[in-house]
């Protein structure tokens, strides 16, 4: 029996090693099923309840889409500048949302899928505002959301040399209380959020018209390995639980 101790030492060796990267993979492939989702406060898109828990049309979307594809998630609200770095550098691996804020361009991958079409538009008092594209806003005040990129129209209001004055509000509702107040002549705010602010508190005066239509789409990190691959999975099951119709 001694002499095959040495044998058998090996053995139990190479079993134990053989064990632990078992395990390891088993745990990595287990980590790579989970998808760390991102959003903004955009209710009834994407928001958090009172119980502290994420909501809303597009998140209800991106757990049946995930769940189809094989995938579990979770979901984190931030505040938009914080989240645009926060999927650059790979804290999330996917954000719910439009593919066009600048830090996006090279660092993620977007769904071919549409998942969703946000109305922008420009808000006034007593009359619809004379709107046609962002070089309008030169020289005039705009109330706007705090870290909302507008489908990239900050970068052309951040910019001096348009003379666009901002005004920053945190919430839709602070926004219109702004317009009705006349701090500005004009509100930058996507239809639905706005259409909840003006049902609690009502402006008649308050008229609008259409900027763009901004796609949304499954917005996912390159720092994550399968960064492509998740995207085809999400893609392939949003299309095919479409076609069945279990999706608005």
């Amino acid at each position: 029996m001694v002499k095959f101790l040495p044998d058998m030492r090996r053995a139990w060796f190479f079993t134990v090693v053989a064990t632990a990267f078992s395990l390891l993979s088993l745990h990595t492939s287990v980590q790579a099923q989970v998808i760390k989702a991102a959003y903004v406060e955009l209710p009834p898109y994407t928001y958090t309840d009172a119980s502290g828990s994420p909501q809303g049309s597009l998140v209800e979307l991106l757990a049946k889409v995930a769940a189809d594809a094989g995938y579990t998630y979770t979901a984190e609200s931030a505040p938009a500048r914080r989240l645009f770095q926060g999927v650059v550098d790979g804290q999330y691996d996917l954000f719910i949302g439009i593919k066009t804020p600048e830090a996006f361009q090279g660092t993620t991958l977007a769904s071919k899928s549409v998942i969703a079409n946000i109305e922008l538009r420009a808000w006034g008092i007593g009359g619809t505002p004379a709107f046609k594209a962002k070089e309008d806003l030169a020289g005039k005040q705009v109330i706007v959301l705090t870290g909302y990129s507008y489908g990239g129209w900050r970068t052309y209001m951040d910019d001096p040399a348009n003379g666009v004055q901002l005004i920053e509000a945190r919430t839709p509702e602070q926004a219109l209380q702004l317009l009705t107040a006349g701090r500005a002549p004009l509100l930058l705010q996507y239809a639905l959020p706005m259409a909840r602010a003006l049902k609690a508190q009502p402006a008649p005066d308050v008229q609008s018209t259409l900027i763009s239509s901004l796609d949304c789409h499954f917005v996912v990190s390159l720092k994550r390995p399968d960064s492509a691959a998740l995207v085809a999975k999400l893609d392939a099951s949003y299309e095919k639980l479409k076609a069945a119709g279990a999706l608005p």
